[in-house]
């Protein structure tokens, strides 16, 4: 008589199959579920890794790009223009020193002051409205002469910067530029030829020929001198913010407004350091004479300063 199959003793050969089975298949939900594991991180690290990818390329981008107006230089301009209708305020100081007209009986401190509010036309163009301050001091430097002290306004000037070339996309940035300056019985216009290039987003070369003309009336008598002068720079950028570079210039004075009678040159040349952001920046040059003719000691002293230093400060609106 065979048992009946409600009353099989637990235990036996078809039960041991169900458990063997059982037992199998939880193992492989098991591992299975490790595998889903693995692959949902690996899928979660490689997207946070090319997040931070892009993440820093943008940053690196954005700071390179960000302050593209400001000026690696202080003497020397770049062909670079405001964008249409931005805005931006420059606060210059240069320090002068040397001796009036070569009299070393006294020696002369200037302090240049220049307030300027810049303006981008069109794409092309920039403008731009400056304020002119002069402090100047005399030290006597022999017994029984004075010292003296001035502060004077030195008129208004303007600038119109006109990009020829984009130095961005064409193989080297070309710019005119044209600011006439008004003091009352003095007059002057300034003319230059801007070019300029910025390699590998690190170096940045600049290099200007101007040509300026001279007015000054007094006492019925109009004295009339020209400048010719060339001015040359290069920078590299140490970090997005921060750059060094080098400046030189030589700077010839005539008698004349057509260049007629040669009267003094200098030549110039000295470090720069420059730091910027996407809201401000600030550049800072040292220029001291270095040869000049005629000369008295090496350098020029009649027509030139000893020794000149520039800071210009820029705000981005």
């Amino acid at each position: 008589m065979k048992p009946h199959p409600h009353l099989i003793a637990p235990g036996g050969p078809e039960d041991q199959s169900i458990e063997s089975g059982r037992s199998q298949l939880t193992v492989k939900e098991s591992q299975a579920g490790e595998c889903a594991s693995r692959e949902a991180v690996v899928i979660v690290l490689t997207a946070m890794i090319k997040v931070s990818r892009l993440f820093c390329a943008a940053f690196a981008a954005s700071a390179l790009v960000a302050h593209a107006d400001e000026r690696f230089f202080t003497y020397v301009y770049e062909s670079d223009v405001l964008p249409k209708g931005g805005l931006e305020f420059e606060q210059w100081l240069t320090y002068r020193k040397g001796f009036p007209g070569g009299d070393r009986d006294f020696s002369q401190h200037i302090w240049d002051f220049r307030e300027e509010i810049e303006y981008g036309m069109t794409e092309k163009l920039t403008t731009a409205l400056y304020l002119n301050l002069r402090q100047e001091q005399l030290v006597a430097r022999e017994e029984g002469l004075e010292d003296s002290s001035d502060f004077s306004f030195k008129g208004i000037s303007a600038e119109f910067k006109y990009q020829l070339l984009n130095p961005n996309k064409k193989p080297v940035g070309l710019a005119l530029y044209f600011e006439p300056t008004y003091n009352g019985n003095e007059q002057e216009l300034e003319y230059k030829l801007l070019l300029s290039k910025t390699l590998a987003d690190r170096w940045v070369l600049a290099a200007n020929v101007t040509y300026e003309q001279e007015w000054e009336h007094e006492e019925g008598e109009t004295e009339e001198e020209s400048v010719l002068e060339f001015t040359a720079g290069g920078a590299y950028r140490l970090t997005p913010n921060w750059s060094v570079g080098l400046e030189g210039r030589c700077h010839a004075v005539y008698e004349g407004i057509g260049l007629d009678e040669h009267l003094g040159t200098g030549f110039f040349i000295g470090p720069n350091v420059h730091y910027g952001t996407s809201k401000w920046w600030a550049t800072l040059t040292v220029l001291p004479q270095v040869a000049g003719d005629p000369s008295d000691d090496g350098i020029n002293r009649t027509e030139h300063q000893t020794f000149e230093t520039r800071l210009i400060f820029g705000i981005n609106f």
